[in-house]
């Protein structure tokens, strides 16, 4: 026989819940919460296991407060607290003396008794609720304790006990009664922390703030190819190693819920992600969601059974708001056109797809047109905001998002736009970035109706470069997202009342350093009534707007580095299309740094002070032909060095690497081309493997992996500047295919011209005649890439093949969402294109007899399309300059 120690508890009157949609909410449609009775009669039930069997205890003293003995073995991960409602919470805690054990955490086969008492003061004055729990081997000695009988709307504390050493002091709480009508909540929701070395400086100054309670969107830990329980359970306790997580842990209760990486990256219900460890993928869901549920403050209905778990469910804070927490990725349908991000197939928009799956889609609707809250939110997983990443007339998603499942997002705001619940606001994370979007019956239309607002918050930990310059660029495309970033690590705060939602999107500057700074990115507000969110706060920071000196213009996409006085980078960002950049550094002295395509590398000392925000203006002034070192293409595919040479004028620039070694083209990258971009635009090659000289003809998925000119000197020729019209860099070396095959590439720019012309001369030394095949290579790594050819338009085979040029207008060329198009404009038409979607090259056979050479002759050229449905026609357009 079991049994708990209960010591009165004041009530407050509640209202009756009639049970259906008229006097409440459909019996049976809040399956993370079981009444009171239902749940004493499951932990009787279960007896003695980890879940939670109470009986009669006392804890001894009071524990000493010294902080570096708060998670003392075998309580080394803390303590956590989760899923309150208005007369329970859930108590965790995992005897772990040797976390990092991933076998055992250190502990003994056996089963441990584990005292717990909950207090109504943190001195534990007035204890009353106290028991014994039993942790087993089988749960990884997690314990659940749901601590139930309790007073609504109360803060309390707890703690536990095992084998004479006791845990830290938790702080926890009831949620408002059914009925009551708080006037105030804050809370903060947090998603995708991966782990980055034991320091979350955003979760420290999480722990600072004064909140009720926490909601964690996803991604709480980052699975590896080892899908076993026993990995799971080690990162799990990796992760909680963090001193950061458990204060927060330990200072509110959790509302969590799960995305992807909790099992594998982008699963869809029963389809895998990956190929992974090669164990059948419903053990690996299996086991994620088993350690998730015993390393996480989760009710017994969310236990799982085998690879199904039962995560979706709904709390109420009184009145004020009621909060539909989903799960996207157990019964999703596979995302469609084969993921990614890409133009979407019919697919995408297929009414059977779905994100959330049928029954919870019932689920979410039934509760929303019943809901009496003033505020009405969607916790979930993904953006819900349509976003097109194509600047031009075409269109680029990102599949694994809303974007994917387009009438099932259109179910969800047809029906608020329809039955009008009061003020419906989602919250979202994923995608490593800050948002504030508004929903939309029709994306298409700026002017249609917004239903909804939505707030993303960026990650805890998890970068985003790379897709922050993807979207970045995209947004001139997408007027219903009011505010992005995606430099910063951090979360979001949330402030209701029942007349206004605040959100102030929380930043650090580093995810990993636990000494980072923090700061409000923005500050957003909803007013009751009135759907869309707008702007309340100036923002504080560094902020500045770049322009041409000679004209006045907004620059966009110029590299803005902040730099302290020992000249260490602190932030790093790109202006926006009006020529805004935002960054953040603590007070002091620092550089503030300008550099992008086509103008004079610019500068600025400033003085940032606390709580004030500085202003950093820069003119820019246009360069003319100009090669050296110093210099960087900015971008999100940049990789050249500045040690590595840049060739520049006020059109174009290009990074040729001097030493510089990329890992597709091992030992033969110095002389290739790096980096890319036309003025206005950002980098977004991979590289151009130019030339290449090879014994047999390249064929097959990895022709364009040519590692067959190497060259052992690159040198400025003429470094231009001042009054110069034109820079030239040499490159000289020898084939590696081919024997005694001299081979020497001259890059010329000059002012005016959109391209860099490049000649590279081939001489046969040997005696002996000499055949070969060349030609060059360029690989695009930007959103939306696709190859063209010269008189085929756009190549979409996945395959490689063969494809003859227009011979007017011989050219080779790629080009992404970012409306600017990569070319290679060669002098004479006798080559074969071989290309697929995602890169393109030129072949042709030559043949030089002993001392002979041939020089081949092409531009380089990046320049900006203007989004035009025909990407390719401006190379045409450049084409025919050459030949006259």
């Amino acid at each position: 026989m079991t049994s708990e120690r209960r010591d009165p508890e004041p009530r407050e009157t509640e209202p009756r819940d009639t049970g259906d949609c008229a006097g409440g909410r459909e019996p049976g449609f809040e399956p993370g919460f079981v009444n009171p009775l239902d749940r004493r009669r499951f932990l009787t039930a279960v007896g003695g296991t980890a879940l939670g069997a109470l009986a009669v205890g006392q804890l001894g003293t009071p524990a000493p407060a010294d902080a570096a003995e708060l998670d003392a073995a075998p309580f080394t991960l803390g303590v956590a607290s989760g899923d309150p409602d208005h007369r329970s919470v859930v108590l965790w805690t995992r005897l772990a003396p040797d976390p990092l054990n991933a076998e055992t955490g250190g502990m003994a086969p056996e089963p441990v008794d584990v005292r717990w008492e909950l207090a109504r003061d943190e001195e534990f004055r007035h204890v009353i609720r106290r028991g014994t729990v039993t942790a087993r081997a089988e749960s990884a000695h997690t314990v659940h304790v749901v601590a139930d009988d309790l007073a609504p709307d109360r803060w309390y504390w707890y703690r536990f006990e095992a084998g004479g050493a006791r845990s830290r002091t938790g702080r926890t709480r009831t949620l408002p009664a059914p009925g009551a009508k708080p006037d105030h909540l804050r809370f903060a929701f947090v998603s995708c922390q991966s782990w980055a070395g034991g320091s979350y400086p955003a979760y420290r100054d999480l722990a600072e703030q004064d909140l009720d309670f926490v909601l964690h969107l996803g991604d709480y830990v980052y699975e590896t190819t080892n899908g076993s329980l026993t990995e799971f359970r080690r990162l799990h306790a990796l992760y909680k190693t963090s001193p950061h997580l458990r204060a927060a842990h330990a200072r509110f209760p959790f509302f969590v819920t799960w995305d992807d990486h909790e099992v594998q990256n982008n699963y869809a219900a029963d389809i895998s992600g990956g190929a992974g460890d090669g164990r059948p993928f419903p053990e690996r869901r299996a086991n994620g969601y088993q350690a998730y549920y015993e390393h996480l403050p989760l009710r017994p209905a969310q236990q799982p059974d085998g690879p199904d778990a039962l995560l979706y469910r709904r709390f109420d804070f009184g009145r004020l708001a009621e909060f539909s927490v989903l799960d996207t990725r157990q019964y999703r349908s596979d995302q469609p056109c084969g993921d990614g991000r890409k133009a979407p197939c019919a697919a995408a928009d297929d009414p059977a797809a779905t994100m959330t799956g049928i029954e919870q889609e019932r689920w979410l609707l039934h509760g929303l047109d019943c809901s009496k809250a003033r505020w009405n939110v969607i916790a979930q997983q993904t953006i819900m905001a349509a976003f097109d990443y194509d600047l031009g007339p075409g269109k680029i998603v990102n599949l694994d998002q809303w974007d994917g499942y387009t009438a099932a997002r259109s179910r969800i705001l047809d029906f608020l736009a329809r039955t009008r619940p009061a003020n419906p606001v989602v919250l979202s994370g994923d995608w490593h970035s800050a948002w504030v979007n508004d929903l939309k019956t029709d994306f298409g239309d700026p002017a249609s109706r917004t239903v909804a607002t939505e707030f993303v918050g960026t990650s805890i930990s998890s970068g985003a470069s790379g897709w922050d310059a993807d979207v970045r660029a995209g947004l001139a495309a997408n007027p219903h997202v009011r505010f992005y970033n995606g430099s910063y690590r951090g979360y979001a705060l949330c402030d209701i009342t029942p007349q206004r939602w605040r959100t102030d999107l929380r930043i650090v500057l580093s995810g990993s350093d636990p000494a980072s700074p923090a700061f409000t990115l923005a500050a957003f507000e909803v007013r009751d009534g009135v759907a869309g969110a707008r702007r309340i706060d100036a923002g504080d920071g560094l902020v500045g707007r770049l322009t041409d000196a000679a004209t006045g213009a907004a620059l966009p996409n110029i590299q803005v580095t902040v730099s302290d006085s020992a000249g260490a980078q602190i932030s790093r960002t790109t202006t926006d299309a009006s020529g805004e950049f935002l960054a953040f550094a603590p007070p002091g002295a620092y550089t503030v740094a300008a550099e992008g395509v086509g103008y004079e590398p610019a500068h600025a000392s400033v003085t940032v002070r606390a709580g004030a925000q500085t202003r950093v203006d820069l003119r820019l002034t246009r360069t003319g032909a100009w090669a050296g070192t110093g210099r960087t293409v900015p971008g999100p595919q940049s990789q050249a060095l500045r040690t590595d040479i840049v060739l520049a004028n006020d059109l174009l620039s290009l990074a040729i690497s001097a030493g510089s070694q990329d890992p597709q083209l091992s030992g033969v990258t110095a002389g290739k081309p790096l980096d890319l971009a036309a003025v206005g635009h950002l980098d977004q090659i991979d590289w151009l493997n130019l030339p290449y000289a090879s014994a047999a003809r390249p064929r097959g998925g990895s022709a364009w992996q040519q590692l067959t000119v190497k060259s052992d000197t690159v040198e400025v020729v003429s470094a231009g500047g001042g009054s110069s019209s034109e820079a030239s860099v040499r490159a000289v070396g020898a084939g590696t295919s081919v024997p005694d095959l001299a081979v020497t590439t001259l890059y010329t720019i000059r002012t005016g011209e959109p391209w860099v012309t490049a000649e590279t001369t081939f001489t046969n030394r040997s005696t002996v005649a000499r055949t070969f095949w060349t030609g060059d290579v360029l690989d695009h790594d930007g959103a939306g890439q696709r190859s063209g050819v010269a008189g085929h338009g756009t190549i979409t085979d996945s395959g490689p093949a063969d494809f003859t040029p227009a011979p007017a207008t011989p050219w080779i060329g790629m080009t992404g969402s970012d409306a600017q198009t990569y070319g290679l404009l060669y002098e004479t038409p006798d080559f074969t294109a071989y290309a697929c979607g995602i890169w393109a090259m030129s072949q042709r056979e030559v043949t030089l007899e002993p001392g002979a050479e041939f020089v081949l002759r092409r531009r380089i050229a990046a320049v900006h399309n203007g989004g035009a449905g025909d990407p390719w026609g401006v190379l045409g357009d450049l084409w025919v300059p050459a030949r006259t």
